[in-house]
């Protein structure tokens, strides 16, 4: 990146050819794409997994909840009224059969006796594929030897932690395996309550921190501007986003339609692609260099160190939009029954060289990438043409969108995205958008390591 204490001097409007025509043809293929990807994961999460995976979701606030009625328990404190609430949680994460016989499993666990036989019996008969699994956890006291036992094995592989959940009922309380799956339960359990309660503390520093920067804005002391940018410049730069999006999409899922087995890492060389054309696409329509660098923020700004503190500062201070947008996801997942979620917490419950990778992707990557993409081209490039508050909508909706937390994750992806394209206009460089966008995802992957 470029040195800049302040973004260069603009030069005079350019005339790009075709300039109408490329946004239009633009703005159809981002929308097209938006519209994809909903598809997609609407039609993944309601077509049948071709075999039976683990609910990591519901596998976390299981453990939450053997962890917290563990620890009422060594206090003394009662755990009826806490049971019946955490079960109505794990409920809303109940999507399949399978989820509903997991529930019985922890049912029991919270109740002290073994899992409802006349309900896991109705699911065997509703579900053909849960007759080997009931069968199973009614003879789970009779195995002698679980390792060396194939029916075993499949359960395992089918339910994860739940299973082990079940095995250790039928054990003694001071059993070894049984103790060790209550520390795990404890663990977890002890993980989120101190998660929650620094975030809650994070989020009044934040809210102060809010409160200062506003009054600030409205004093003029805290400028949040976007350089003046004719329509074409916009458009081009709304031309260069559509092209990575379209390359980012469809590239990997013709490569999935192909009968073709790829290393994993096959995905990343049209992503790299995508993200390089998109980038330089300004600069092949003919904008100037300096232009180039300034609009998409690819200058140092008042230099890094100042930069990053300044990433750090925002990403506290969003800290109270973003409760709002956990408020807001939280009535979405009532209204509709869906949890947001992320297929990285699936890697997290995976081995370490898989952790790395997803650490890798979501604290490097992702930051950089998102950040040239979303805050360098595509909010600029709508603020030139909508003005910068609508320009910060939509840009941050398509940015929810293509995650694929689903729609309870949406609004509290915006207030993220929003956050950046505020840092965008208070700063003009990306670092400080880079940076707020890294310490999010690495508190993330944080816990995801901590709880798994």
């Amino acid at each position: 990146m470029e040195s800049a204490a302040s973004p260069p001097p603009l030069p005079n409007a350019m005339n790009y050819r075709c300039s109408r025509p490329g946004l239009v043809l633009a703005l159809i293929v981002i929308a097209a794409c938006a519209v994809f990807v909903v598809r997609v994961q609407t039609m993944e999460r309601d077509e049948p997994a071709p075999e039976v995976r683990p609910n990591r979701m519901l596998e976390l606030l299981a453990r939450y909840a053997v962890g917290t009625k563990a620890f009422l328990q060594s206090t003394g404190q009662s755990t009826a009224e806490l049971n019946d609430a955490m079960l109505r949680d794990v409920h809303t994460l109940s999507r399949t059969d399978e989820d509903a016989l997991r529930i019985l499993m922890l049912k029991g666990w919270m109740a002290d006796q073994p899992p409802d036989a006349a309900k896991t019996g109705a699911l065997a008969q509703k579900n053909e594929g849960l007759k080997a699994d009931v069968e199973m956890l009614g003879r789970l006291s009779s195995i002698p030897d679980l390792a060396a036992d194939e029916d075993w094995k499949l359960f395992f592989k089918r339910h994860g932690w739940m299973a082990q959940l079940a095995r250790v009922q039928t054990l003694e309380a001071k059993d070894p395996l049984r103790q060790a799956v209550v520390q795990q339960g404890m663990g977890t359990a002890m993980v989120l309550i101190a998660g929650m309660m620094l975030g809650m503390l994070a989020a009044v520093g934040g809210l102060v921190l809010m409160i200062w920067g506003i009054r600030r804005w409205r004093g003029g002391k805290l400028p949040l501007t976007l350089g003046r940018r004719s329509r074409a410049h916009g458009g081009v730069l709304i031309e260069g986003f559509a092209i990575y999006l379209l390359l980012f999409l469809l590239i990997p899922w013709l490569m999935r339609q192909l009968p073709v087995s790829w290393p994993r890492w096959a995905a990343y060389v049209p992503a790299l692609a995508a993200l390089i054309l998109g980038m330089l696409w300004p600069l092949l329509r003919g904008m100037q260099k300096p232009l180039w660098r300034e609009t998409l923020g690819l200058h140092r700004g008042a230099g890094w160190f100042k930069e990053m503190g300044a990433g750090v500062l925002g990403w506290l201070a969003a800290l109270p939009l973003l409760v709002l947008g956990m408020i807001a996801a939280s009535w979405i997942t009532k209204l509709t029954g869906q949890f947001p979620s992320h297929p990285i917490v699936e890697v997290f419950a995976g081995n370490g060289w898989a952790k790395l990778g997803a650490v890798v992707l979501a604290v490097v990557w992702a930051p950089v990438s998102e950040e040239l993409m979303f805050r360098g081209l595509l909010f600029p490039g709508l603020s030139a043409w909508l003005r910068w508050v609508p320009g910060m909508l939509i840009s941050a909706f398509v940015f929810a969108v293509i995650h694929p937390q689903g729609w309870a994750g949406v609004p509290a992806i915006m207030a993220l995205a929003a956050t950046f394209s505020f840092l965008r206009m208070w700063r003009h460089s990306l670092i400080a958008p880079m940076i707020a966008h890294a310490l999010n995802n690495g508190l993330m992957c944080a816990m995801m390591l901590l709880l798994w």
